[in-house]
């Protein structure tokens, strides 16, 4: 896609500020367990079913700095009917001349294919970067900073988080969660106050048949326990006597294959109590 494109298909004249009709969808970045994915998840605050929950566009919006090197690659839907493009990227607009931005987009227009339950977390897609080294942190940018503010009104470009949705009657972009992420950092959760154990990656993601966890042992923090949590926060599997008092690396093979696709989260707890969480994806 050559740099023109890129920047033609996001010209778009926007006056005024950044307008929500019915904002009641939220967007959340995690890296996953193996410390290159990411996944884009959303949680609605409302339920909507056909034909309410009918999406006539999407577009998340990640920014990073403009000192490191980004290129979306292996772009894969965990929503079943539906698919994504890094469809624009956008090079150091005038008015954010620190920052470049990547749009990711939902090419099925009117899909019913995603659905909305209030409360919980929806898995939409994960991706990797291409370059070879980290970019350090990405995040997803907010629709009322003043960064986006200036882009949009005097680059005219639209670089605005946006689902539109007919049960919300326009875009029901609501708000983030977690706005970022950094892949230079050695803890796999913000959820952790302290790593228990060094070096924690988990492949493949997605997972289908076998998930892989290593790590190394902190001496006396070692992990006891694994609980494997899905989206809801119910515990589906629990492996005990993991080897706690052991030194140097640890390699554990978890079957997945009669896990129901989805996004689960995996604990790690010391025999103080102390733990550190990792996410993953499985799909069939």
């Amino acid at each position: 896609m050559s740099s023109l494109f890129k920047f033609a298909v996001l010209m778009l004249f926007v006056g005024g500020s950044v307008q929500i009709a019915s904002a009641q969808v939220k967007f959340n970045l995690t890296l996953l367990g193996d410390q290159q994915t990411y996944l884009l998840s959303m949680v609605p605050e409302s339920s909507w079913t056909s034909p309410q929950n009918a999406v006539s566009s999407i577009q998340v919006v990640l920014k990073y700095s403009t000192e490191r090197s980004f290129l979306a690659g292996r772009i894969i839907s965990l929503v079943d009917g539906v698919s994504w493009a890094d469809n624009a990227y956008v090079e150091s607009p005038g008015s954010a001349q620190d920052y470049n931005f990547v749009c990711f987009t939902l090419n099925e227009k009117g899909t019913k294919k995603i659905p909305f339950p209030r409360g919980e977390e929806v898995p939409l897609f994960t991706f990797v970067n291409l370059s070879k080294d980290c970019v350090g942190k990405i995040e997803l940018v907010d629709n009322n900073s003043e960064i986006v503010r200036k882009v949009v009104n005097n680059d005219r470009l639209n670089i605005t988080q946006n689902i539109t949705v007919l049960g919300a009657r326009g875009n029901a972009f609501a708000g983030i969660l977690n706005s970022s992420v950094d892949c230079a950092s050695r803890v796999t959760s913000t959820r952790d106050l302290e790593s228990i154990v060094n070096k924690l990656r988990v492949f493949p993601v997605p997972a289908s048949d076998d998930l892989q966890i290593y790590w190394e042992n902190i001496q006396d923090k070692g992990p006891g326990k694994l609980y494997i949590s899905n989206a809801l926060g119910d515990k589906v599997e629990t492996h005990k006597a993991l080897p706690s008092d052991a030194s140097g690396e640890q390699l554990l093979r978890l079957d997945v294959s009669k896990f129901p696709s989805g996004l689960y989260t995996g604990t790690l707890i010391n025999l103080k109590g102390e733990g550190q969480t990792f996410r993953f994806v499985v799909t069939h």
